[in-house]
């Protein structure tokens, strides 16, 4: 099984997109209201039932990690390391992003 992101009809992206909610958050602060066309398009991806926002203790929720997050490195290999017996191939491709993570990343940087 390969990622998402590596099969070649997906263009190089993954499995999730990501909506970042501080951006929205601050949008909406400088704005006094989120944008009638933010507000349009988060309702229509809820509605069609795209859009997850991960709620804790919810059987959707999830925890992201982005590569350029310092301690990324030690998490992927670790999932690459449990990840093997279930398939070599997928363990493979996340091992590689091990390699370009953390303090491998040229955006390097700590969490905030």
């Amino acid at each position: 099984m390969k990622l998402d992101r590596n099969i070649a009809e997906n263009e190089g992206r993954g499995k999730y997109a990501v909506v970042k909610m501080r951006a929205l958050a601050q949008i909406v602060k400088e704005n006094g209201r989120m944008p009638d066309a933010l507000r349009d398009a988060l309702a229509a991806l809820e509605a069609v039932g795209v859009l997850d926002y991960g709620a804790a203790g919810t059987v959707d929720e999830f925890f992201l990690i982005r590569l350029k997050d310092e301690f990324s490195t030690p998490a992927l290999r670790a999932y690459a390391f449990a990840a093997e017996d279930y398939d070599f191939e997928y363990a493979s491709e996340v091992r590689d992003m091990a390699r370009r993570s953390g303090k491998y990343s040229e955006f390097c940087k700590k969490p905030d």
